[in-house]
Order: structure tokens, then sequence, then C-alpha cells
């Protein structure tokens, strides 16, 4: 049996329409909830100009795998905050702002951001560290559901 944590995520900016059945399912696979203990997410809670927050308790290593794979795969930004699981895996936030690779960072058992040694050691100045702090600071925009590109026609 898989390392568990409680985590909750925050899911925003551009989705396509097409993309919110494939959304709910891969929340539901991870057992994401409206609050810590509520019911399962349907396509009535996806509301536009609004953020959907989930939840889930005692999931495998604290992520909802399936919904950031999908998420990074359309470019949907989400940030995540897991719980640990002691001895195994300390708190962390990860961050998608929609492009590029995720980003990860630690966090403590109060849900502050925890720059290392060896960040701070790279960052090299206060103005990298403040910047720093600032992206893992980021939250998702409201939701924006597009509708899908129509299908190119062929002229003959």
């Amino acid at each position: 049996m898989a390392d568990r944590a409680s985590a909750s995520m925050i899911i925003g900016g551009i989705i396509s329409r097409s993309l919110l059945p494939a959304l709910i399912e891969a929340i539901d696979l991870n057992n994401g909830r409206l609050d810590w203990e509520g019911e399962p997410v349907t396509a009535s809670d996806v509301e536009e100009g609004k953020t959907l927050e989930i939840f889930a308790c005692e999931i495998a290593g604290g992520m909802f795998d399936a919904v950031e794979a999908l998420c990074e795969a359309h470019g949907v930004a989400f940030v995540r905050n897991s719980g640990s699981c002691v001895g195994v895996f300390g708190p962390e936030r990860v961050i998608f702002d929609g492009s590029g690779p995720s980003r990860q960072y630690d966090l403590t058992e109060s849900d502050q951001v925890a720059l290392t040694i060896t960040d701070f050691r790279s960052l090299k100045s206060i103005e990298a560290i403040a910047a720093w702090f600032q992206s893992a600071a980021y939250t998702p925009p409201p939701l924006t559901i597009v509708d899908d590109d129509p299908p190119c026609s062929s002229v003959t």
C-alpha cells in the first residue's frame, strides 16, 4: 500500500469545454471532493469565473496524479498543497501555471513555504530570493471555459 497524505488543489485558467468530462473523471479517480468530507465533484461544480478547489484525505503520495497529469497535458493551471507522510515525505506545494514544467516547494507543517539552504545558496541575491517566494505564492486565475475550435474544413 502506498504512503498516503491529505491534499488540496486549486484549478484555474483556460480549459476547453470538451475537457471537462475528463477532468471530472480524473478528480473522481483521485477521490477528490468539494471539501474534506464532502460530495464528489460534478460538472455543475466547474463554474466559469471561479477556481475549482478540490480536497482528498489519505491519497497515495499526497498527489492528485491523474488530475495533475491531465492539467499539465492540456495547459490548465493548478496549485496543489499536500501534507506529509512521517518518515517518507514532507509537505509540499506544487505549482503549474499552464506552461513549462511544474514547480515544487517544500512546506512546513504550518503550510508556510520553506526555502532550503541549497535553494538559498543557488539564488545568490535578495532580489532572486524575493522572486522565488513570489513565484511560490502563485494562485491560478479563475476558470475560463472555451469552446473547442471547429474542425478545419478543406477547400476543394
